[in-house]
Protein backbone atom coordinates (compact mmCIF):
# COMPACT_ATOMS: atom_id res chain seq x y z
CA UNK A 1 0.00 0.00 0.00
CA UNK A 2 1.53 3.55 -0.69
CA UNK A 3 2.00 6.25 1.42
CA UNK A 4 -0.84 8.18 -0.22
CA UNK A 5 -3.37 5.26 0.07
CA UNK A 6 -2.71 4.56 3.83
CA UNK A 7 -3.28 8.17 4.58
CA UNK A 8 -6.41 7.66 2.59
CA UNK A 9 -7.60 4.51 4.54
CA UNK A 10 -6.47 6.64 8.02
CA UNK A 11 -8.43 9.62 6.88
CA UNK A 12 -11.70 7.63 6.22
CA UNK A 13 -11.43 5.29 9.30
CA UNK A 14 -10.54 8.52 11.35
CA UNK A 15 -13.80 10.45 9.96
CA UNK A 16 -16.26 7.46 10.76
CA UNK A 17 -15.12 7.39 13.90
CA UNK A 18 -15.26 11.21 14.90
CA UNK A 19 -18.13 13.68 15.33
CA UNK A 20 -18.53 16.97 13.85
CA UNK A 21 -17.77 18.40 16.94
CA UNK A 22 -14.97 21.29 16.93
CA UNK A 23 -12.07 18.39 16.08
CA UNK A 24 -9.34 20.28 13.45
CA UNK A 25 -8.09 16.27 13.16
CA UNK A 26 -9.62 16.56 9.23
CA UNK A 27 -7.45 19.92 8.77
CA UNK A 28 -4.26 17.80 9.73
CA UNK A 29 -5.07 14.37 8.17
CA UNK A 30 -5.65 16.72 4.70
CA UNK A 31 -2.43 18.70 5.56
CA UNK A 32 -0.73 15.39 6.07
CA UNK A 33 -2.40 14.04 2.73
CA UNK A 34 -1.18 16.95 1.03
CA UNK A 35 2.32 16.58 2.00
CA UNK A 36 2.96 12.83 1.07
CA UNK A 37 1.57 14.35 -2.21
CA UNK A 38 4.60 16.65 -2.36
CA UNK A 39 7.10 14.37 -0.99
CA UNK A 40 5.78 11.92 -3.99
CA UNK A 41 6.28 14.12 -6.56
CA UNK A 42 9.62 15.86 -5.10
CA UNK A 43 10.98 11.64 -5.39
CA UNK A 44 9.34 11.36 -8.99
CA UNK A 45 11.62 14.83 -10.03
CA UNK A 46 14.83 13.21 -8.45
CA UNK A 47 13.86 9.46 -10.25
CA UNK A 48 13.87 11.57 -13.45
CA UNK A 49 16.75 13.57 -12.52
CA UNK A 50 18.92 10.81 -12.11
CA UNK A 51 17.42 9.03 -15.02
CA UNK A 52 18.79 11.77 -17.37
CA UNK A 53 21.86 11.81 -15.46
CA UNK A 54 22.32 8.12 -15.79
CA UNK A 55 21.72 8.75 -19.86
CA UNK A 56 24.35 11.72 -20.03
CA UNK A 57 26.91 9.51 -18.26
CA UNK A 58 25.90 6.67 -20.88
CA UNK A 59 26.51 9.01 -23.52
CA UNK A 60 29.66 10.49 -22.56
CA UNK A 61 31.26 7.13 -22.16
CA UNK A 62 29.97 5.93 -25.51
CA UNK A 63 31.91 9.33 -26.98
CA UNK A 64 34.60 8.40 -24.83
CA UNK A 65 34.99 4.96 -26.78
CA UNK A 66 34.16 6.03 -29.73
Amino acid sequence: MTPRELANEHSRKHNARTTSGGSDAPKKIQELQDRINRLEEAGDELLRDNEDMANINRWHKAKEEK
